[in-house]
């Protein structure tokens, strides 16, 4: 992606979600990440008294498999094992005792590449680029405006995450503030602090805990959650800076990711089969010839994974009928029969059970369009 210059229209690179609510909730599952975020919850945990039992709870990991560099977590783990630790916690300052726990060297081949590339903006590029091997919870977003480049932090509504409560999403984005300070510190040197930090919410407990994590003036409040560095830093060279090097680690890192995508979880997989083609939704038995085995064990691989066909092909119809409606002027009766419905009624009926709403109430703007009918009601 191209970048502007000084005092153009900013250029903004992120990390691309393409995953709807549905097909995300699969991704979380997936066990595809080293222990060490977990590893790093649990020492603040444990310094502040908490057993590791207590954190763990309900995450079918122990404190040995925390401790073995060869075990493989998903981010609902992570999450699950945060919300437990919020509980227990006294203070408000978790997420960024956490986040200067990591380092560059916490994130393996990615951590490498980023400190191995040959400026400062590569160095956020390669942030982005890579950023599905950096199990993290919170999409990746910077841009250049004014002589100022500034990571983004999404909003709570707009993430994908389940049941993120307002502690579990000021835990997460202190966390993602420390780890950005503590990783760029790693790579370009402790001269290197940010410029400006702001933060959505109001001014918490822990502000001088942020303070001192940061390094840098802090505001609260503000419409956006944003870490800033100047411009003109972005031609940089960080302390590792090796050309060759990088290009060789991104080829390692392409691969890697490519490797997770191949491997990823039989949910996935069946997701993307039920979704190949709206409207036709193959019966587990074709998936599973597809995917070259019996249906029975299809049923317990998706078991495994906490999944069932029908919770999927459910999963597809709904995140097909949301976009049907927010999105065309198709009527209910033309959706339905799209999504495999004997009729409107029952479409209508299957709709409101999985959303609490009615087709009409998700579409109220739509009704006003020259499609608009009064059987969508």
């Amino acid at each position: 992606m191209q970048r502007s210059a000084v005092g153009q229209a900013p250029a903004i690179r992120h990390h691309s979600n393409r995953w709807t609510q549905a097909s995300f909730a699969i991704v979380l599952r997936e066990k595809r990440f080293s222990p060490a975020k977990l590893a790093a919850l649990i020492e603040v945990a444990s310094q502040a008294g908490l057993e590791a039992s207590v954190v763990l709870a309900g995450t079918d990991l122990d404190i040995n498999s925390i401790a073995d560099p060869f075990t493989l977590t998903s981010p609902l783990q992570f999450l699950s094992a945060a919300r437990n630790a919020l509980r227990e916690y006294k203070k408000s300052d978790l997420g960024v005792q956490v986040g200067r726990q990591m380092h560059a060297s916490s994130y393996g081949m990615y951590g490498y590449a980023l400190l191995c590339a040959d400026t400062m903006a590569s160095v956020f590029d390669t942030a982005v680029k890579y950023f599905e091997l950096a199990n993290g919870m919170l999409d990746l977003c910077w841009e250049t405006r004014e002589g100022v480049a500034s990571w983004l932090f999404p909003q709570q509504g707009e993430l994908l995450l389940p049941e993120v409560d307002e502690q579990l999403y000021h835990f997460l984005v202190d966390l993602q503030f420390a780890v950005h300070v503590t990783v760029t510190k790693d790579v370009m040197g402790t001269w290197c602090v940010p410029a400006h930090a702001a933060f959505t919410q109001a001014e918490p407990p822990h502000a001088a805990v942020l303070a001192e994590v940061l390094e840098c003036p802090l505001a609260f409040g503000q419409s956006r959650n944003t870490l800033s560095y100047p411009a003109a830093w972005l031609s940089r060279a960080p302390q590792l800076a090796n050309p060759i090097t990088a290009a060789q680690v991104s080829t390692e890192c392409a691969r890697l990711l490519e490797t997770l995508r191949w491997q990823a979880g039989v949910s996935r997989r069946v997701y993307q089969e039920l979704i190949r083609t709206p409207g036709q939704f193959p019966a587990i038995e074709q998936i599973a010839e597809s995917l070259c085995m019996t249906s029975r064990t299809l049923r317990r691989k998706l078991e495994a994974e906490g999944m069932s066909y029908s919770e999927l092909l459910t999963s597809v119809r709904k995140a097909l009928a949301i976009d049907y409606l927010t999105t065309t002027t198709l009527s209910t009766e033309d959706i339905a029969l799209t999504l495999d419905f004997s009729d409107a009624v029952s479409f209508r009926h299957a709709f409101k059970r999985w959303t609490g709403k009615t087709p009409t109430e998700v579409r109220q703007n739509r009704l006003t369009l020259v499609g608009g009918r009064e059987d969508d009601r």
